[in-house]
Protein backbone atom coordinates (compact mmCIF):
# COMPACT_ATOMS: atom_id res chain seq x y z
CA UNK A 1 0.00 0.00 0.00
CA UNK A 2 1.70 3.25 -0.97
CA UNK A 3 0.80 6.73 -0.62
CA UNK A 4 2.26 9.71 -1.92
CA UNK A 5 1.59 12.95 -0.57
CA UNK A 6 0.93 16.02 -2.40
CA UNK A 7 3.35 18.10 -1.00
CA UNK A 8 6.31 15.53 -0.48
CA UNK A 9 8.39 12.82 -3.23
CA UNK A 10 8.48 10.34 -0.68
CA UNK A 11 5.99 7.44 -0.10
CA UNK A 12 4.47 5.53 3.16
CA UNK A 13 4.87 1.80 2.75
CA UNK A 14 3.39 -0.43 5.31
CA UNK A 15 5.92 -3.35 5.36
CA UNK A 16 4.02 -6.68 6.42
CA UNK A 17 7.35 -9.08 6.41
CA UNK A 18 8.99 -8.91 9.80
CA UNK A 19 5.12 -9.27 10.84
CA UNK A 20 4.75 -12.30 8.86
CA UNK A 21 8.25 -13.48 10.05
CA UNK A 22 7.21 -13.47 13.79
CA UNK A 23 3.87 -15.37 13.40
CA UNK A 24 5.56 -18.54 11.22
CA UNK A 25 8.31 -18.59 14.05
CA UNK A 26 5.12 -18.72 16.24
CA UNK A 27 3.30 -21.62 14.31
CA UNK A 28 6.65 -23.10 14.23
CA UNK A 29 6.96 -23.45 17.62
CA UNK A 30 4.25 -24.72 18.72
CA UNK A 31 3.99 -27.25 16.21
CA UNK A 32 7.51 -28.37 17.53
CA UNK A 33 6.73 -28.16 21.20
CA UNK A 34 3.35 -30.45 20.67
CA UNK A 35 5.92 -32.86 19.83
CA UNK A 36 7.64 -34.08 23.38
CA UNK A 37 4.08 -35.32 24.82
CA UNK A 38 5.32 -37.53 27.26
CA UNK A 39 4.35 -41.47 26.23
CA UNK A 40 6.60 -44.27 26.80
CA UNK A 41 8.03 -46.22 23.70
CA UNK A 42 7.33 -48.83 24.15
CA UNK A 43 3.56 -50.27 22.17
CA UNK A 44 1.56 -52.42 25.17
CA UNK A 45 -1.90 -53.73 24.69
CA UNK A 46 -3.34 -53.08 27.78
CA UNK A 47 -5.79 -56.17 29.04
CA UNK A 48 -10.04 -54.75 29.60
CA UNK A 49 -11.63 -54.29 32.64
CA UNK A 50 -15.19 -53.77 33.27
CA UNK A 51 -14.12 -50.71 35.41
CA UNK A 52 -11.02 -48.55 34.89
CA UNK A 53 -9.71 -45.46 36.43
CA UNK A 54 -7.68 -42.85 35.03
CA UNK A 55 -4.66 -42.59 37.00
CA UNK A 56 -3.10 -39.40 38.04
CA UNK A 57 0.21 -38.70 36.05
CA UNK A 58 2.46 -37.90 39.47
CA UNK A 59 2.82 -41.65 40.25
CA UNK A 60 5.67 -44.06 38.89
CA UNK A 61 4.36 -45.56 36.19
CA UNK A 62 6.26 -48.92 34.63
CA UNK A 63 5.42 -50.16 31.13
CA UNK A 64 6.39 -53.41 30.40
CA UNK A 65 6.12 -55.01 26.89
CA UNK A 66 5.34 -58.37 25.62
CA UNK A 67 9.05 -59.40 25.45
CA UNK A 68 9.69 -58.10 29.27
CA UNK A 69 11.50 -54.33 28.17
CA UNK A 70 10.83 -52.00 30.23
CA UNK A 71 10.10 -48.26 30.33
CA UNK A 72 10.11 -46.82 34.27
CA UNK A 73 8.56 -43.18 33.29
CA UNK A 74 9.84 -43.08 29.84
CA UNK A 75 13.15 -44.03 30.37
CA UNK A 76 14.34 -47.76 29.37
CA UNK A 77 15.14 -50.09 32.25
CA UNK A 78 16.21 -53.94 33.24
CA UNK A 79 15.76 -55.71 35.87
CA UNK A 80 19.75 -55.13 36.68
CA UNK A 81 19.06 -51.37 37.28
CA UNK A 82 15.10 -51.42 38.18
CA UNK A 83 15.44 -51.15 42.50
CA UNK A 84 17.85 -48.20 41.75
CA UNK A 85 16.22 -46.40 39.04
CA UNK A 86 12.92 -47.24 40.89
CA UNK A 87 14.36 -45.63 44.21
CA UNK A 88 15.59 -42.27 42.39
CA UNK A 89 12.09 -41.51 41.27
CA UNK A 90 10.47 -42.37 44.47
CA UNK A 91 12.43 -39.47 45.99
CA UNK A 92 12.15 -37.51 43.13
CA UNK A 93 8.70 -37.41 42.92
CA UNK A 94 7.72 -38.43 46.56
CA UNK A 95 5.07 -40.70 45.68
CA UNK A 96 3.91 -44.42 47.23
CA UNK A 97 1.86 -45.39 43.90
CA UNK A 98 3.49 -47.86 41.22
CA UNK A 99 0.97 -48.37 37.90
CA UNK A 100 2.37 -51.20 36.39
CA UNK A 101 1.32 -50.64 32.33
CA UNK A 102 1.63 -54.68 31.73
CA UNK A 103 1.16 -55.79 27.55
CA UNK A 104 -1.48 -58.64 28.06
CA UNK A 105 0.71 -61.39 26.80
CA UNK A 106 3.48 -60.23 29.04
CA UNK A 107 4.38 -63.00 31.06
CA UNK A 108 2.91 -63.29 34.62
CA UNK A 109 6.47 -63.85 36.38
CA UNK A 110 7.80 -60.79 35.11
CA UNK A 111 4.97 -58.43 36.32
CA UNK A 112 5.56 -60.31 39.80
CA UNK A 113 9.25 -59.45 40.17
CA UNK A 114 8.34 -55.51 38.92
CA UNK A 115 6.02 -55.54 41.81
CA UNK A 116 8.35 -57.45 44.34
CA UNK A 117 11.41 -55.03 43.27
CA UNK A 118 8.91 -52.21 44.30
CA UNK A 119 7.70 -53.37 47.72
CA UNK A 120 11.44 -53.83 48.46
CA UNK A 121 11.84 -49.75 47.61
CA UNK A 122 9.16 -49.22 50.05
CA UNK A 123 5.97 -48.26 47.22
CA UNK A 124 3.23 -49.23 49.50
CA UNK A 125 0.35 -48.79 46.56
CA UNK A 126 0.47 -51.14 43.38
CA UNK A 127 -2.35 -50.19 40.64
CA UNK A 128 -2.54 -52.29 36.98
CA UNK A 129 -3.71 -50.10 34.37
CA UNK A 130 -6.89 -51.37 31.80
CA UNK A 131 -8.17 -50.29 29.16
CA UNK A 132 -12.55 -49.88 30.05
CA UNK A 133 -14.27 -52.61 28.31
CA UNK A 134 -16.29 -51.55 25.71
CA UNK A 135 -19.97 -52.42 26.65
CA UNK A 136 -21.70 -54.78 24.41
CA UNK A 137 -25.17 -53.69 22.73
CA UNK A 138 -27.75 -56.57 23.64
CA UNK A 139 -30.94 -56.85 21.66
CA UNK A 140 -34.06 -57.79 22.84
Amino acid sequence: MKKKSKNSDYSVDINLTPMIDCVFQLLIFFMVTTVFAVQSGLKVDLPTAASSDAPPEKDLTIVISSNGEMDLNGRRVTFDNLQEEMLKDKEIFGSKVLIIKADKKTLHGIVVKVMDIAKLCGIDQLAIATEKEEEEIQVK
